[in-house]
């Protein structure tokens, strides 16, 4: 068993589920506190004062000054993916409508684009690097979407990095295929049979090679 002791600000997030906006506020936390762990499960956990012998743990941790909370759950991600779009970051805070910048060709479809070209071991490393940072901040789950490839190679190929990451990572990745992301420009004026093509040719081979827990369409 390994124990984490000297918690500044131990949060526990139990009790009721609270029923007005002051209730949400207000975080269950013991100060000065130790928590165990015993086969990555929570074991125990308490005020300091109640441990008195740390020889029996396989390892002690020291979080003097520092909270421990649950691990974040962010539960709509699009981390593997290639190109950058930073640049639509600065038009949308000076106030360009995201509907306007798909428009002039960015949005979605800059990033199939890239996304396309891009190989499976490079999509691989961008994405691991991305989950690098979201484990730097806390998250432990995090849901993945596809919908950067808008064809079935490229959807498959989002889908197997992630489940690729999933083996290797300290971090739960829930895949979610979202073919449905946007309308190509070949079906503009019947997007009614790319959603069709969706259904009958890629959807199957998702389900079939068990790449995706959901289906997602964005509306």
């Amino acid at each position: 068993m390994n124990i984490i002791i000297d918690i500044n600000q131990l949060v526990t997030v139990d009790g009721k589920a609270p029923k007005t906006d002051k209730e949400m506020d207000e975080l269950n936390t013991i100060k000065k506190a130790y928590l165990i762990i015993d086969q990555g499960k929570i074991y125990d956990y308490g005020k300091m004062k109640n441990i008195q012998d740390l020889s029996k743990y396989d390892r002690v941790v020291s979080a003097k000054n520092k909270a421990v909370l649950p691990g974040f759950i962010d539960p709509h991600t699009h981390f593997v993916f290639g190109g950058d779009r930073s640049d639509e970051f600065k038009m949308r805070l000076k106030g360009v409508s995201y509907l306007e910048i798909l428009k002039k060709g960015g949005g979605i479809l800059n990033t199939v684009k890239s996304t396309r070209e891009a190989s499976f071991n490079s999509l691989v490393k961008t994405a691991n690097h991305r989950l690098d940072k979201f484990l730097s901040n806390g998250v432990t789950t995090l849901e993945g979407k596809s919908g950067y490839g808008l064809d079935k190679v490229t959807e498959i190929k989002q889908l197997k990095v992630m489940k690729e990451l999933d083996k290797r990572k300290d971090i739960d990745i829930v895949s979610t295929f979202l073919g449905a992301h946007a309308v190509l420009k070949r079906y503009k004026n019947n997007p009614l049979e790319y959603i069709y093509h969706i259904i009958e040719n890629v959807l199957p081979e998702v389900k079939s090679k068990e790449l995706a827990e959901f289906c997602d369409v964005f509306c």
